[in-house]
């Protein structure tokens, strides 16, 4: 690993990471979901005062599975505050199945499959705080929409090349944003089941993220950097923005506490985290493999998965 900041923590996991996801709400901040190659493991971090350092990061659960997860979506009804715990995600699978885990942690976990792609699956996401519906998208030109206290399926959408990613809005759990490969974006209403922007970058698109702090910034991963738009602009005009020499980016995840703030994963294992607004990059790391990358909610820490490690960094003085 070379790095121009050295973590500020490092976890050993018992097999090679996935993927790695915290949870994006208020109450259930410091769960962090990590994907291994036949189960997901949650861990419990505590931090200091106002996030000054990591205090604790305890293995807190564990399910396994019969098949590799994809991806991870945490639902909004995980909470450790409330009586019974709870703690439930999503899990989208190699076998192309979208399966829902719930834990109190004791005697009552539940894995049910809730829905299911023709094909790959690249992506799921939970709609909001409160919300009950997921989304998710795949090699089989469709985005679903359902339900996920009945199962059903509230909507389809037809894309015209793989879809890469799914996001609902941060303030309107109404307006989806969908990725195709090709480079298209579009946002969806759910209620009325048609597309209301339509974006475009270059090919092909890897990954796509709402920023929480300003939510009119829409980014876009692709293959010569960052595409970035203000949506909230009548005519939205998009921004290229290079990484590193102009190299194709994987994955991107907007910070969600800090304006600004990007964190991508890059061509070939490269993580920076860059400033939309500078030319500062706090973050240049070079690893041996990537597994995931994701914000906490609440403070400005990166999680990053790699081989049979979980590394956090706290971005600093930006």
């Amino acid at each position: 690993m070379e790095v121009n900041v050295a973590p500020c923590q490092t976890v050993k996991t018992r097999a090679q990471v996935i993927t790695v996801q915290f949870s994006p709400f208020e109450w259930s901040s410091g769960l962090l979901a990590v994907a291994l190659p036949s189960s997901v493991a949650v861990y419990s971090l505590k931090f200091k005062d106002e996030g000054e350092g990591i205090e604790d990061c305890s293995h807190l659960w564990e399910w396994h599975l019969s098949s590799q997860p994809i991806c991870i979506a945490w639902s909004p009804n995980a909470t450790l505050r409330a009586n019974p715990r709870c703690l439930q995600l999503s899990v989208a699978s190699a076998n192309n199945t979208v399966t829902q885990l719930s834990s109190d942690l004791g005697d009552s976990n539940v894995a049910q499959d809730i829905i299911s792609h023709k094909d790959f699956i690249n992506s799921i996401t939970y709609n909001g705080e409160s919300g009950s519906l997921v989304a998710s998208t795949g090699d089989d030109l469709t985005a679903l929409v359902w339900n996920s206290a009945t199962n059903n399926v509230f909507a389809k959408f037809f894309l015209s090349s793989p879809g890469m990613v799914v996001r609902f809005h941060p303030e309107d759990p109404d307006l989806l944003l969908v990725g195709e490969k090709t480079g298209v974006l579009r946002v969806y209403s759910i209620d009325r089941g048609c597309s209301t922007l339509f974006l475009r970058c270059p090919g092909p698109l890897l990954d796509a993220d709402w920023s929480i702090p300003d939510p009119a910034l829409l980014v876009a991963a692709g293959a010569k950097g960052l595409t970035v738009w203000n949506v909230a602009s009548p005519q939205p005009c998009n921004e290229l923005v290079e990484v590193g020499g102009g190299e194709r980016v994987y994955d991107v995840e907007v910070c969600r506490s800090t304006p600004g703030l990007v964190a991508t994963h890059s061509s070939p294992h490269t993580i920076r985290v860059t400033h939309l607004h500078s030319s500062k990059v706090p973050i240049a790391v070079h690893l041996k493999i990537v597994g995931g990358l994701s914000w906490h909610q609440n403070y400005p820490y990166l999680v990053v998965g790699s081989d049979r490690q979980i590394f956090f960094w706290k971005i600093n003085n930006v």
